[in-house]
């Protein structure tokens, strides 16, 4: 069975220990940028993945999401830059570079030029580590973003930081997406793959400086105290960033960037699936009620 792994730093928590300590028989995993990952899972090849949160909303007929780990920030990330020449006020009709890697992160920055800073821009893709002699700003995240910039830049905006501020809604930036034929046909498999990702989230706790020198070797080139970069992530999918996600999906909905996600499949404890409806604006600690847990139906 095929699995995915996001092929940056912050994805390296849950595969300590299937990497390192405990390999699974019959599991193979393919490390790929986000895009990478979210096309494969589209096109059924791989059986369980991290994918881009945004990445969902073309998954929802095909995927259930795990419902214990994303990988998240509230505010500050570190790891998701907006890097910019002028003021982000200032970047109207101005070409700002767009990476393919991540589509949740696309999805950010446009809802908020567009909807909070009022600045429509020229967008231009650009690869993972752009060069930023071509344009006024551009999109950097994961490692690319962890790195000395080619050159000086007099603005930098962290977009977790910026989501929080504009929206008061931290970022869920990636999920964990289970093919329905693969549970079908490899549950067993399937739930071997979770327990070891809770293992690792645990050796994470109980044996944090093995794991984060193991971390450091993997991704040699990256000048950040990983120390810190892992205290800011979350990777427990709480309630309130299940909330965090039905706010973004109805935002990008909104704006025409994603289809709608009238609500998000999980895979409970049974192997069964549930639905978490994102379309009750109600109160919780970050201003929105967690909706209702359904049966499937």
């Amino acid at each position: 069975m095929k699995i995915g792994c996001i092929d940056y730093l912050n994805c390296y928590p849950f595969y300590y220990h299937m990497l390192k300590e405990a390999p699974l028989a019959g599991i193979r995993v393919t490390r790929a940028y986000p895009e990478g990952l979210n096309r494969l899972m589209k096109e059924g090849r791989l059986a369980l993945s991290p994918v881009s949160a945004a990445a969902y909303a073309d998954l929802q007929t095909d995927a259930v999401l795990l419902p214990d780990f994303c990988l998240s920030s509230i505010g500050y990330v570190g790891s998701v830059i907006l890097a910019s020449h002028v003021p982000i006020e200032e970047l109207h009709g101005r070409r700002v570079g767009i990476s393919k890697a991540s589509r949740t992160s696309q999805v950010l920055v446009k809802i908020l030029l567009e909807g909070h800073y009022g600045v429509r821009p020229r967008y231009i893709q650009v690869p993972p580590r752009p060069c930023l002699q071509e344009t006024d700003a551009a999109l950097i995240i994961g490692n690319d973003a962890m790195v000395p910039l080619s050159e000086p830049i007099p603005y930098i905006y962290d977009i977790g930081d910026l989501w929080m501020r504009k929206t008061g809604h931290p970022v869920v930036f990636a999920v964990f997406a289970v093919n329905r034929t693969a549970l079908r046909d490899h549950p067993g498999a399937i739930r071997s793959v979770i327990d070891s990702y809770r293992t690792s989230l645990d050796c994470l706790q109980t044996r944090r400086e093995t794991v984060i020198r193991h971390a450091r070797a993997a991704y040699p080139d990256i000048e950040y105290d990983i120390e810190s970069y892992y205290r800011l992530l979350q990777f427990h999918f709480s309630d309130a960033l299940k909330a965090a996600l039905a706010y973004y999906f109805r935002a990008a909905a909104a704006q025409g960037l994603l289809a709608p996600v009238p609500a998000l499949r999980f895979l409970n404890d049974d192997m069964a699936v549930i639905k978490y409806a994102t379309t009750d604006p109600g109160e919780n600690v970050y201003g929105y009620r967690k909706p209702d847990e359904l049966a499937e139906g």
